[in-house]
């Protein structure tokens, strides 16, 4: 069973694998490329895509969303993993492949998704049926193999995906969009935007007309199974936009904590960052549908506040560990002048601040709280309590303007996704020679 779940999780943990201790020269550490195997991932994406399917057509009907068959919680956190899976995939095959065909399953990918929000849905069958074909053709074409990378030279042409700065910008400015109720309080304040456009569009639906459109596809004779609280999220326009983003959210997050796990041994505590790192993947890859089941998203779970306090946890390590690593690694001081060393130690001390007061005095206490079943007194400092009113929705903003400041103005951390070197030994040096004379 060892041997059999190393080679399993390998393809989707591949790019956490490959640890090494922190270099003396945090600053030019040599980046090896971690390898992955397409076609190991392509099979364990459509093995976890198929039995999720079958989970999720057992126990038939509930009478409400109380007493939803648990086989459906479960193969709907599966089906959420393969979506993330695909789209791994679909972006190792455009590094390697570069053909119509993939170009083609990547647009289709795309569209289905926020229409494929639930394992069961018309939707749902029409993206199994895009990862299926895309994985039997992973599977039974000679692609080869990618490895990955994160450098600090110019770009080079082909071989480079993007900076890692972008990646973290379009994370961090979609959680503070989907949000969009929560940080009412906090600029650009979301709700009132989505207010004015469905204002000017003329955008009127409830969330429970939008929850059947989308899982229905307007097809006769489908509905909402009985199972499934819609809930309500007081703004039309935001409900669309929430199902949009999360369609693509845990895919980008994935991504993200992995390429963080890589650039761990570039700073101190390369195991813990990792170790913490996994965590969060293993979230984003099967857990985050047991935390909110508004807006349509699954069946009432008595242990949603369990799993949201993990997902509370990673929230807040997204934007504290990749501002340690750039501190502890010097990457800010390296080649940006004062305009480096400013940010060096103006985010380092923010990033202090933000573990002290809002992890620290904020999120410990009221998890403790909640843990002993007793009431929570918030700490009022400054004249308000910041937490509420800004703590993490605030610092997704400022994210947002530090990495957009960064892709414009600063050294940036590139991320190179290309055809690994055959493992295989070359024929020439194997073929046996002729004996002579």
């Amino acid at each position: 069973m060892g041997r059999f779940g190393q080679w399993a999780l390998g393809p989707v943990l591949a790019v956490v694998a490959a640890v090494s201790p922190p270099a003396r020269d945090l600053a030019h550490a040599s980046d090896a490329p971690t390898r992955l195997s397409v076609r190991k991932l392509a099979l364990v994406t459509a093995l976890t895509c198929a039995i999720a399917q079958v989970l999720s057509q057992v126990g038939g009907g509930a009478p409400g969303a109380h007493d939803g068959p648990w086989s459906v919680v479960i193969g709907q956190a599966l089906y959420n993993g393969a979506q993330v899976g695909l789209g791994l995939l679909l972006l190792s095959l455009w590094r390697v492949e570069r053909r119509w065909w993939v170009v083609g399953l990547a647009a289709a990918t795309l569209l289905c998704l926020p229409f494929a929000i639930y394992a069961i849905s018309p939707g749902g069958w029409g993206l199994t049926a895009l990862l299926l074909a895309t994985c039997a053709l992973a599977w039974a074409r000679p692609v080869a193999d990618v490895g990955v990378s994160i450098v600090d030279a110019p770009a080079r042409s082909g071989s480079v995906l993007g900076k890692f700065e972008l990646l973290a910008l379009v994370c961090n400015l979609l959680c503070s969009m989907y949000n969009f109720k929560a940080n009412a309080g906090v600029w650009p304040h979301w709700i009132d935007i989505y207010a004015a456009f469905g204002n000017l569009i003329g955008f009127t639906h409830e969330l429970p007309a939008i929850a059947q459109g989308m899982f229905s596809l307007g097809i006769p004779g489908v509905s909402l199974p009985a199972y499934i609280e819609v809930g309500s999220p007081t703004q039309n326009v935001g409900a669309v936009t929430f199902a949009v983003i999360w369609a693509v959210l845990p895919f980008l997050y994935v991504l993200y904590f992995a390429l963080l796990a890589k650039q761990a041994k570039h700073s101190p505590g390369t195991r813990i960052q990792q170790a913490l790192c996994a965590v969060a993947i293993i979230h984003f890859l099967f857990l985050t549908d047991f935390v909110d089941y508004r807006y349509g998203r699954g069946i009432v779970n008595p242990l949603t506040h369990h799993f949201h306090w993990l997902e509370v946890f990673v929230w807040r390590l997204a934007i504290i560990l990749p501002i340690y690593q750039k501190v502890m690694s010097g990457q800010w001081l390296h080649g940006n002048g004062r305009l480096g060393v400013a940010v060096h130690y103006g985010f380092g001390a923010y990033a202090a601040g933000f573990f002290v007061y809002e992890v620290l005095m904020y999120n410990t206490r009221m998890f403790y709280a909640w843990a002993r079943g007793i009431e929570y007194n918030q700490i009022i400092l400054f004249g308000r309590g910041y937490a509420e009113t800004v703590g993490w929705h605030g610092a997704l903003v400022l994210m947002v303007f530090l990495y957009g400041f960064m892709l414009l103005a600063m050294r940036c951390k590139r991320v190179v996704i290309e055809r690994a070197p055959s493992l295989s030994p070359d024929p020439a040096l194997t073929r046996p020679r002729r004996l002579e004379g």
